[in-house]
């Protein structure tokens, strides 16, 4: 989730002294990144800080964590609409739970430390209308979607609000933001531990809530790894890191074979090694072209994870009553037009009114003149 203004392009800085001289600026989007070039292992740390340009590695784990999201979604809605979908679809998806969503939480923290920067009011006004206000307009879109498809259904008043939709994971962000900033003098490795010991202490039933603590102790990894990026680099050099690939990769292959990792809390800690080491091997890796779609991707991730379930519903509500049998056809169709019509929100999505669907304005109400 991404801010929808064009940062400066400024050079990739050659040494860490000049690094450390060249960023600045706007505050981080909600949950994104704001700078430009992959850096290589300690040099992006003030690019992190202060984030003046797209940070591209940071784009891209974005955008794949998201298109990761709508392919599990797109297979949920065939198996509900059409039928079960093939097994590889399945395998697929339970391949990438244990880093599909702790991934986004983590790259979220990585830059709330440079939001904790501004002023507290310009902080929170941030965070409300670029997650707030999606929220609620969203909320109101995917209630009314779902009023359409199954006219039956009922919610109670007060559901939709309270974590009963996909928004869930923006309500999340919005409160681990709010909580960096109350407890902005407690040292991030805290609140690492804590909501990671909290997880195991929920019961397992009250799942929502064991989950806000399974993804809180990802987002102030982030902030910890952020402060601490140069001895992380260190210590976890590229070779280290290409030899423990092992970690996240044997974490995948048994939530893909054996039993999907699904926010269980004895699999925190694996999926945190995983993140840490595929981050580092990402944030080191040349930047390639023909991954530009998707870090597009990653750059937009709010207006695609906010506008694709609506859409992804309609089109498995559309292809049921098409007549489609053909669960593998039908999720390959879905997924393909729900990213299609979500890059046409991306691009026009900076224009009012159509950018009023996924942010307020900086200010509201006729600017002073002096």
């Amino acid at each position: 989730m991404s801010e929808h203004s064009e940062p400066p392009v400024t050079p990739t800085p050659f040494t860490r002294a000049e690094a450390r001289r060249s960023g600045a600026t706007p505050p981080a989007a909600e949950p994104t990144a704001a700078s430009s070039q992959p850096g290589r292992g300690a040099d992006i740390s003030r690019a992190l800080e202060r984030h003046d340009r797209r940070i591209g590695w940071m784009d891209l784990l974005r955008g794949l964590s998201i298109l990761l999201v709508i392919l599990h979604h797109s297979t949920q809605i065939v198996a509900y609409r059409i039928d079960e979908v093939p097994a590889f679809f399945e395998f697929l998806s339970a391949f990438f739970a244990p880093f599909r969503m702790p991934m986004l939480m983590f790259l979220s923290g990585l830059l709330v430390a440079g939001s904790l920067n501004a002023p507290t009011g310009k902080y929170v006004w941030g965070k409300v209308r670029r997650i707030v206000w999606p929220i609620v307009v969203w909320t109101f879109i995917y209630t009314a979607s779902q009023l359409v498809a199954d006219p039956g259904l009922k919610h109670m008043p007060w559901e939709p609000g309270f974590w009963d939709t996909y928004l869930w994971f923006m309500q999340f962000i919005f409160a681990y933001y709010i909580i960096a900033l109350l407890l902005k003098w407690v040292p991030a490795w805290v609140m690492v531990a804590v909501p990671f010991a909290a997880m195991f202490l929920i019961p397992a039933d009250l799942e929502l809530l064991q989950r806000f603590f399974y993804l809180m102790p990802f987002f102030f990894l982030g902030a910890f790894i952020e402060k601490h990026w140069d001895q992380y680099a260190r210590l976890l050099s590229v070779p280290l890191a290409a030899a423990l690939a092992i970690i996240p990769i044997g974490v995948a292959l048994y939530s893909g074979f054996i039993d999907p990792l699904w926010y269980e809390p004895l699999s925190a800690l694996p999926a945190m090694l995983g993140i840490l080491i595929l981050v580092r091997l990402t944030a080191a890796a040349p930047e390639a072209g023909w991954l530009a779609p998707v870090r597009f991707v990653g750059q937009y991730s709010l207006i695609y994870y906010v506008a694709h379930y609506p859409v992804f519903a309609a089109l498995g509500w559309l292809a049921a009553k098409a007549g489609i049998t053909n669960p593998g056809l039908g999720l390959v169709i879905i997924f393909t037009v729900t990213v299609a019509i979500a890059t046409g929100f991306a691009l026009i999505g900076r224009r009012m009114p159509v950018s009023l669907l996924f942010e307020l304005p900086r200010r509201i109400g006729p600017s002073k003149r002096t």
